[in-house]
């Protein structure tokens, strides 16, 4: 075989290769996206350093509204409008200690359903992040989700604290996180 047709082969074995590469890290990231979808357990990355924590909620809209269509009732199409309402306040999510002194600098949240999408699997996104005067005191927060939605039974808590990293889950009877 000459170098010019041993080199057309690696390509081409390469560029399959590469294709198949690809391919299984789709499926793979598509598995894990479908496998994190679970009604009645949402997810909580948390990260405290300094004065600052920022978490980061992911939670299924059937947790929180009891399904993942767009509202199609009365009914359904107020509780969309309370929801989004109610996700604008930073105390919708996290209550957090009043000796902490801390301050909302950010709050983000994003749901298809709220642009009047659908899919398979609807999800809440919320990001938020504080500032706190007095980090010390920031030994806890409470999650007051589980009181407004009976649906939201757990939520996994992957956190990095002054302590180190930790991964709970957070059920409704004590929906206190402590480090």
């Amino acid at each position: 075989m000459t170098v010019m047709k041993q080199g057309a082969v690696f390509i081409c074995v390469l560029a399959g290769a590469l294709s198949l590469a690809s391919a299984a890290d789709k499926v793979s990231a598509d598995s894990h996206v479908h496998a994190a979808h679970t009604h009645g357990l949402g997810s909580l990355e948390l990260v405290v350093q300094g004065g600052m924590l920022t978490a980061h909620f992911d939670i299924p809209m059937e947790s929180l509204l009891g399904h993942e269509h767009l509202p199609r009732t009365p009914a359904q199409k107020k509780a969309m409008v309370e929801l989004q309402a109610a996700t604008g306040q930073a105390s919708y999510f996290i209550t957090l200690p009043a000796a902490a002194a801390c301050k909302l600098v950010s709050l983000q949240v994003n749901a298809a359903m709220f642009k009047g999408k659908t899919a398979e699997h609807s999800d809440l996104d919320a990001e938020l992040e504080f500032s706190c005067s007095q980090p010390s005191a920031l030994t806890q927060i409470e999650i007051p989700l589980f009181k407004k939605h009976v649906r939201l039974s757990a939520l996994k808590v992957d956190m990095v604290s002054p302590k180190g990293q930790s991964s709970v889950t957070l059920k409704a009877k004590d929906p206190v996180l402590r480090w």
